[in-house]
């Protein structure tokens, strides 16, 4: 009770330095590494030094003092793996789907574009909420003093830094809400890392934090019921968001 209330305090305190504080507009470009851990039982002792270890991408955040658009950003990634394409041995293929997170501070509306399986789905509603805990630790991302919070939930470990100095409740993917722009989150220990490589604060054009508008609307329970039976199905795994298929070649 003692540290939840020095957290909730802190907290205040934070939100207090922000509204003092002109909000700022502009583009924050991140780097994804998910960490690739196979099964290897079912794989030949002689493919698994080939297996990957690891995939990146590059993703955009661009902001502005009422919303937030995450995306796949246009600078090309680093995003092949290592022993994909034909020939004889075992073929690595992961989807790389074109998903967007909208988020508006002022209502507190988060639009989510998912696409799976060739299908887009919209998800609407408010942000799922997260129980943050400051942890009291500092440390500098990007020459932004920044704060941790952390969370637990039944599967994860999650640490995410802000910068206080940016007041935007804004940050990668769904890791959103805090009084500060999240620069940095790291998911059970580097499992999956989302790490900002820059920060650009400049006037954004609103087209940039558009809502998405393509897809079909279904809820998040009936989204997660449609990916489970797919990947199923196909054999597959998921891997921070991606659907992950491993198949014998020839």
């Amino acid at each position: 009770m003692k540290k939840t209330m020095i957290s909730l305090l802190m907290l205040s305190f934070v939100f207090s330095l922000n509204a003092q504080t002109p909000i700022k507009s502009g583009e924050v470009s991140y780097e994804e590494t998910i960490k690739l851990n196979f099964n290897l039982d079912r794989i030949p002792a002689e493919m698994r030094d080939r297996m990957p270890k690891e995939r990146k991408s590059k993703k955009i955040l661009y902001f502005n003092e009422a919303a937030s658009s995450y995306q796949a950003s246009k600078e090309i990634a680093d995003d092949a793996i290592p022993g994909e394409g034909r020939g004889r041995g075992m073929r690595f293929m992961m989807s790389s789907p074109d998903d967007k997170v909208y988020f508006n501070f002022n209502d507190n509306l988060q639009i989510e574009q998912k696409e799976f399986m060739t299908r887009i789905f919209l998800i609407e509603g408010e942000p799922e909420k997260d129980s943050w805990k400051l942890t009291g630790k500092q440390k500098m991302i990007l020459n932004y003093p920044c704060m941790e919070a952390q969370q637990l939930t039944e599967r994860d470990t999650i640490s995410a830094w802000f910068a206080p100095s940016i007041p935007v409740p804004a940050g990668p993917a769904n890791y959103v809400n805090l009084p500060g722009l999240v620069l940095e989150v790291n998911i059970n220990s580097g499992s999956r890392m989302l790490i900002a490589q820059s920060v650009d604060l400049k006037p954004i054009d609103k087209e940039l934090i558009s809502k998405p508008k393509k897809g079909k609307n279904v809820s998040r329970e009936e989204f997660r019921k449609i990916v489970e039976e797919k990947t199923k199905e196909m054999g597959g795994e998921m891997r921070g968001g991606r659907m992950m298929i491993m198949r014998g070649g020839h």
